[in-house]
């Protein structure tokens, strides 16, 4: 990870969200936080630093505030550092950033799209490790079986519960199953290239 500079706290209706990072990339989001404290020692015990708090992203502040609003948002162009990831788990989590709003892929699916379809174990610590929940949308992984699986998040399975739930995804809560868009791994891996392609160019030319 880039040495972040800044971080923001912001209220929603899934606990206290922050964001921290630099002038270019989010480099960490946390949610589900109890208070504004609590969000801010989450992000300082990750990063080890002390940070500036200040809005310094406007825009990923409001698309997440807007996406748990309930509002039907994509995050395919704020800017996240993934620098310091190992290439699988990179892959991993490029695939998973293109799942979109209301699907849902399980972790195999997932592993083939990062392009080691044996590696369903790796594909999941990836996910347990990732420090951008929400921009890369690891509730939307669950297992082949429709179970849940794990979320690292502070309120654990049950905020992956709700965030499923308020996406309306068919997986099953509580016994009932919802709706369901049903996606595949190699949509999800062409996906993936082209959002990386898009920052890629957006590095070159400081968009």
């Amino acid at each position: 990870m880039n040495r972040p500079k800044y971080i923001w706290p912001f209220h929603t209706r899934f606990g206290w969200i922050a964001i921290a990072g630099n002038d270019r990339q989010v480099s960490l989001c946390t949610l589900g936080h109890p208070s504004r404290e609590a969000a801010l020692r989450r992000c300082s015990k990750v990063v080890e630093i002390d940070l500036v708090v200040r809005d310094w992203n406007p825009r990923a502040r409001r698309q997440l505030s807007d996406y748990a609003a309930g509002k039907l948002v994509s995050f395919d162009d704020i800017a996240l550092d993934l620098e310091g990831v190992p290439d699988f788990h990179r892959a991993v989590l490029e695939a998973c950033r293109a799942i979109p709003y209301g699907a849902t892929l399980s972790y195999a699916k997932l592993a083939a799209a990062a392009g080691r379809p044996r590696a369903v174990r790796a594909a999941g610590t990836a996910m347990a490790r990732n420090r951008l929940p929400i921009l890369i949308p690891c509730h939307r992984v669950v297992r082949s079986d429709g179970g849940l699986g794990g979320y690292s998040c502070p309120q654990g399975v049950g905020l992956k519960r709700r965030l499923l739930a308020m996406e309306a995804v068919g997986v099953k809560l509580d016994g009932i199953n919802q709706r369901h868009t049903c996606i595949d791994s190699r949509s999800i891996a062409a996906k993936a290239r082209e959002i990386r392609i898009h920052h890629s160019t957006c590095l070159m030319v400081s968009c």
